[in-house]
């Protein structure tokens, strides 16, 4: 299985890489992790337990012994740091991450898989390694390689070129659906953030679903058709959506029901809708790869 979950998706001590270290070391560790990807490889899974200073090979270890939910792994990191975590640290590593670029070689190697010029337009590591991530899902994945349902792990705030936050999550739940694997608990695009986007974008809802079931196109495709619909560009919206998605809390039942599958009390230290959305996935992601 692919891991979808990003480099640059954090949880409460927002520590950016963590948990998709945590989900590669689990996969493989549970037999699921595609053979291709390392579960901690020598670049920015081992880079962060270098920033926060602590023994691979110990942490490893908890994982693989463990096998602990997001949240029991975030906080025996805590552990080891005394409680919490520099945030000077972590606001220059979460740079480093967003800003990052890959070297010439990585480029064309990414950049041939996605069918792409390598023009030097777009270079973002962050970027480019989404979109790799959602081929190889698409390719392996999809056609044939996944037997269960699985938990959508495209967070709301991850985005591909054109810069729309939810989009790819949109375009990940309904191929799941369409290919009858999206988990029971999710809709493929239901009332709230799937319909939302689209509004934002001025895309017909019915005219999009029937694209995304019947055409089954890859995320660049989908993008592509995207802009099509819109004329050739996007507005300010965007913008403000993307920031809305940011500071965006969820109202009191809501929160309510996230902390109680979460197990945790709701003492409103965690009020951020895209940290708890993100929470609940990794909790249901982590209970269906246990079985």
């Amino acid at each position: 299985m692919i891991p979808l979950i990003s480099s640059g998706n954090f949880g409460p001590a927002g520590m950016c890489q963590l948990p998709r270290l945590w989900w590669k070391v689990l996969s493989r560790q549970a037999g699921q992790l595609d053979p291709d990807y390392p579960d901690c490889s020598g670049g920015l899974d081992s880079m962060v337990l270098q920033q926060l200073d602590l023994d691979k090979d110990r942490t490893l270890n908890y994982i693989r012994r463990e096998m602990p939910t997001y949240l029991e792994f975030e906080n025996w990191v805590l552990g080891q740091k005394g409680g919490s975590l520099d945030r000077q640290v972590v606001e220059e590593w979460n740079k480093y991450i967003r800003d990052r670029i890959h070297k010439e070689e990585k480029l064309v190697d990414i950049h041939a898989t996605l069918g792409l010029a390598n023009d030097g337009k777009m270079q973002s590591a962050l970027l480019l390694n989404h979109l790799e991530d959602w081929h190889f899902f698409q390719q392996r994945d999809l056609v044939g390689g996944l037997q269960e349902k699985v938990v959508p792990l495209i967070a709301t705030i991850d985005a591909g070129p054109l810069g729309v936050s939810q989009l790819p999550r949109t375009w990940l739940k309904v191929l799941l659906e369409a290919s009858k694997l999206l988990h029971p608990d999710y809709p493929a695009c239901g009332g709230g953030l799937d319909s939302r986007v689209l509004e934002v974008l001025g895309l017909d809802k019915e005219a999009t679903l029937s694209y995304l079931r019947g055409q089954r196109p890859s995320y660049l495709e989908f993008e592509g058709w995207v802009l099509a619909q819109a004329g050739g560009s996007l507005d300010q919206r965007v913008v403000e959506w993307n920031q809305y998605l940011l500071e965006r809390q969820h109202k009191e039942e809501k929160r309510v029901e996230i902390h109680t599958t979460l197990g945790l009390e709701d003492d409103g230290s965690l009020n951020l809708a895209m940290i708890l959305n993100q929470l609940e996935d990794w909790h249901l992601a982590h209970a269906e790869l246990l079985g």
